[in-house]
Order: structure tokens, then sequence, then C-alpha cells
């Protein structure tokens, strides 16, 4: 969700999760999916990948991605930044995958409790915890290195899609928000900003923006004390009526339920 990624800092994302369900974006940290249970859909820089139970997805600094819910999952989510492990500046910096799935991770059996100390250490926030954290991360990205082949970094150009997603990102939740709003600020022709959702996001404009609010209602339906009116409006809906079709579309659930099983999704 797109709370996550607008964090410039070394703090770290760690965390369990029911509902794989995120809008297209990239950012300049590096993201981790781990499948425990369930399967979900995912798309970095246009090519689609399913992620089933025992995989990992490792999504590389600016590289467009999203996922896409298929049914239930479980799965953990780690974000953090590139400085967080220097020792690996220059794969992150030079290098990408070939793949950014790795099919059957599990079977390195060590990763799984590696990321539940990552997450409960995270949540603790005890004394010595930047530190501790460093060393964990450590450890999985070098026994998560050694499943992956690596290629040479490409230059690739995304400058206008990164000025899409920005002011998409800033002015979702305007009510007026449309495809010629794009066009007027950035001066670039609507057909190519329509194309741009097609091809490389996989979606319409309107979808795209239905999944920014939508996100942003997941983190007010976790993190907030606000009723689910307050948070449809806050997030750009003009009815409650609305908001719940598309959060239904989007999650397959109801707000209410999201709400109710994120409370229950801890898998340590």
């Amino acid at each position: 969700m797109k709370f996550f990624y607008e964090n410039k800092d070394l703090s770290v994302v760690a965390h369990y999760g029911v509902c794989l369900a995120f809008d297209a974006h990239l950012h300049g940290h590096i993201e981790l999916v781990y499948m425990i249970e369930g399967r979900s859909k995912a798309y970095v820089d246009s090519m689609e990948y399913i992620i089933e139970a025992g995989d990992i997805l490792i999504v590389f600094p600016n590289k467009i991605h999203q996922y896409q819910r298929i049914g239930n999952e479980n799965f953990f989510l780690s974000i953090f930044p590139q400085d967080l492990c220097p020792e690996f500046q220059n794969i992150f910096k030079y290098k990408v995958p070939v793949s950014p799935l790795i099919k059957n991770a599990a079977r390195n059996n060590r990763l799984l409790p590696l990321m539940k100390s990552i997450a409960k250490i995270n949540k603790e926030k005890t004394q010595f915890h930047d530190a501790i954290i460093r060393g964990y991360f450590l450890i999985l990205l070098s026994e998560i290195f050694q499943m992956i082949q690596f290629e040479d970094a490409r230059a690739s150009d995304t400058d206008t899609v990164k000025s899409i997603l920005n002011y998409c990102a800033k002015n979702y939740t305007r009510e007026d928000m449309q495809l010629e709003s794009i066009s007027r600020e950035l001066h670039i022709s609507k057909y190519y900003v329509s194309r741009i959702f097609s091809q490389k996001l996989h979606m319409s404009f309107n979808e795209y923006i239905g999944m920014l609010r939508i996100s942003d209602a997941c983190k007010f339906l976790v993190n907030k004390d606000m009723s689910i009116t307050e948070i449809a409006y806050s997030v750009g809906f003009n009815s409650t009526r609305s908001f719940n079709r598309s959060f239904l579309k989007f999650t397959g659930m109801a707000p209410r339920q999201y709400r109710q099983l994120q409370s229950f999704g801890n898998f340590e």
C-alpha cells in the first residue's frame, strides 16, 4: 500500500498480512514478500508472476510493481531501505534478479524463522533495535541472494511514469480527479497517459485511482479509530455505497470484514 513507500529514512516495515492487494507504485526501497499460504498475482515492470505458498518475491528499487488478489492468502511483507545493509550496495545499484520470483524458497527452512524474528523485533522496538534488525536482514538477504541469479541492471526511462504516479498520489482523494487533469497539469496527451496505465500498470486510470483510495482505506481500517463512513469520504468517495462497492471489487470483502480479518493477521 502506498503509505509504506513515502518514507525516506531508515525505518523498516515488517509484518504479516492476509490481503495482498496493493496498487501499482515504485520507490527506492527493497520490497520482500514471502507467501505462507495461498497465492497472489504480482506485476513487476509489466511482467506477471504468480506467488504461491513457499515462494518469495523480491522487488529491487525503482521497479514498478503491484499485487492483485487471487484468493485468500497469508504472507510476510517487508520493505526496507538500501542503506540498511551497505554490504549489498553494489548488488542493489548495479544488479537485478533475472527473475524477482523465487519458487519454492521454503526449501530453505531458515527463512521463515528469520522473518518471524524480524517481525517480532520490529514490533517491540527494544534496546539496540536497529542493530538487531540490521543483523537479521544481513543474514536473511545472504540466504536469499544465494537462491537468485543476477544480471547487470539496464538503464530505463521511467521519468514520465514517475511523474504520473506522483501526481496521482498527491491528488487521488479529489472527487473531480480525471484523466484530463493529469494531461493538463503534466502537459501529456491523455491518450498517452491512458496507454501508460493499460500497458505498464495493467489497469485503467479509473481503476488505479480506485485502488489508491482503497489502499488508503485499508490503512485507516487497521490503524485508525474511524467509522467506515468517515473513511469513505476521507479517501475521495462521495458515498458509502460507492466505497463499499469499490472495496469489495479490489479486496474481495466488505470493509468491516477486512477490519476484523486484519486483527487476526499474525502468524507468529
